[in-house]
């Protein structure tokens, strides 16, 4: 145990340490592809997995959505447009958090069996144009 100890001790000192001031970190960061408008708007829904008629949501870039699942069984819905995938309880809602950040057309859905939840459509002008 000793000479494990003493060969660790031996094995740390002579690692060269880095000089000072030099960042040795290897963080990264991806450049945004496309740019966001600021001073977006919260938009909050809720949607109900046993609504005969899926709603539609709409909301504009740089608004943050809020979408609420709520279900008499447990399923799972997903956003796969926006590889999105969450699980929904009676008593558990599926919730959502996303930064309209791509026009499009995201289809909210239960996985199994197929069923539409919801649509939600962002539109490429702001919401104040």
């Amino acid at each position: 145990m000793l000479i494990l100890l003493g060969t660790s001790t031996l094995a740390a000192a002579l690692v060269p340490t880095p000089p000072p001031g030099e960042d040795t970190s290897s963080s990264s960061t991806s450049p945004r592809t496309s740019p966001v408008p600021a001073g977006g708007e919260l938009v909050e829904v809720k949607l109900d997995v046993d609504a005969k008629r899926p709603p539609t949501v709409r909301a504009a870039l740089g608004d943050q959505v809020s979408i609420v699942v709520r279900s008499s069984e447990a399923a799972q819905i997903q956003i796969e447009r926006l590889g999105l995938l969450n699980d929904v309880l009676p008593l558990s809602p599926a919730r959502f958090n996303i930064l309209a950040n791509q026009p499009g057309r995201f289809e909210i859905s239960q996985v199994e069996p197929k069923r539409e939840v919801g649509v939600l459509y962002v539109s490429a002008a702001e919401a104040d144009a």
